[in-house]
């Protein structure tokens, strides 16, 4: 579907300064593809950047997007005069006229023009599991989501287990709520040598199982590592765990865990953060990658995973059955003998591996960038006619 005039498309590109997680990505990706797909779409990426302190060096760059950064005030005050109930208009951040804008990471802003606007709801951990999610954030997301759904045209989403969570919680129409799932990158397969080194460099002397998420509670890592110690010595001698991504809130007890897992004669290295060559080199290199996790919206680092052709095991929840199908073997993230058993079951058997991993290779193959791409386009020009 085409316009007759371009159509001038705001985006927080906030997330993009940091160390990227799901939501970076996902806001990333998608903009790209908008971008790509559409030319007649211009995409203006706002963010903060106090005294201009922040590199925007990594930032996508295409013809038709374009940065505004905001210098001068903190996000930090903004959110707190949020909090007063003290709301500043999107035009005194953008400061020029735009079509349409979509909050990538559910909460936005009014407009003085009514500008349509859609938000992206990623998940509703807050309201499922309120304890996975810090007081501060849980308040926020609480008193304003309801709001900022309500001043949209429609509710963006990654699942239909969101979806319908959205649609229970907030009483909005399901024809009004777009899900656009995340589709993985193509794999970037590096050559022997380039892998090898980054895995050297990493400190990764033997085969390993991979973790990949941010550290926080409901991750359930503490039941991994358990589940890890509960494998037979000889697996435990074969294979390390390795754990990466930065350390998020509220994860002291985790945190004591990876530390304390060493001492123990347990062969967990945690790596932190990682570039994205040492992001695809461990994806690459992995003999299993397993996600205990409680809750997710999605489950994009299980279809990274994927396009390796790694066999994954992963919780038994709603959302990843959507995400995996059939291609993946389940476990009980509760019970710790149940994730070790899953996993001694494929690291024992290669025949599994090469099953789970031609498999896991077909799965991705049924989620699409471009289609994600065209179906918010498509939505977003019939919301302005």
């Amino acid at each position: 579907m085409k316009t007759n005039k371009p159509i001038k498309i705001a985006f927080d590109a906030s997330p993009l300064l940091v160390n990227k997680t799901g939501v970076a990505f996902y806001i990333e990706r998608m903009m790209v593809q908008l971008a790509e797909r559409h030319p007649d779409v211009e995409l203006v990426g706002f963010y903060y950047n106090f005294l201009g302190k922040s590199s925007t060096d990594h930032f996508p760059k295409l013809p038709n997007v374009r940065y505004r950064p905001i210098r001068f005030i903190p996000s930090k005050i903004i959110y707190q005069l949020r909090r007063w109930h003290i709301e500043i208009p999107l035009e005194l951040l953008v400061k020029e006229k735009i079509d349409f804008v979509l909050f990538g990471n559910f909460l936005g802003y009014p407009s003085l023009r009514k500008t349509p606007a859609a938000p992206v709801i990623h998940d509703l951990t807050y309201l499922d599991i309120p304890e996975y999610v810090s007081a501060k954030n849980r308040s926020d997301l609480t008193r304003f989501v309801p709001q900022q759904i309500s001043r949209s045209k429609f509710v963006v989403t990654v699942s239909q287990f969101s979806k319908k969570k959205i649609v229970q919680n907030y009483k909005v129409t399901d024809d009004n709520v777009l899900v656009t799932p995340i589709p993985p990158q193509p794999a970037q397969t590096l050559a022997e040598p380039e892998r090898a080194k980054q895995i050297a460099a990493l400190g990764i002397t033997k085969p390993f199982i991979l973790f990949l998420s941010t550290i926080e509670p409901r991750k359930n890592l503490i039941n991994l590592i358990d589940a890890y110690a509960a494998l037979p010595k000889e697996l435990r001698d074969q294979y390390s765990l390795v754990v990466t991504g930065r350390i998020g809130w509220n994860c002291d007890a985790e945190v004591a865990k990876l530390k304390q897992a060493p001492a123990d004669g347990l062969d967990v290295i945690h790596l932190g953060y990682v570039s994205d060559e040492a992001r695809e080199a461990l994806f690459q290199s992995a003999i299993l990658y397993v996600n205990p996790s409680n809750y997710e919206g999605f489950g994009m680092p299980i279809l990274e995973a994927m396009t390796y052709s790694r066999p994954c095991a992963i919780s038994n929840i709603e959302v990843f059955k959507e995400v995996a199908g059939d291609s993946v073997r389940y476990f009980d993230q509760t019970n710790i003998q149940n994730i070790a058993q899953t996993i001694q079951d494929i690291l024992t058997s290669p025949k599994l591996q090469q099953e789970l991993g031609k498999a896991s290779l077909a799965q991705t193959e049924r989620f699409s960038w471009s289609e994600v791409a065209d179906a918010l386009y498509d939505k977003i020009v019939n919301s302005l006619r």
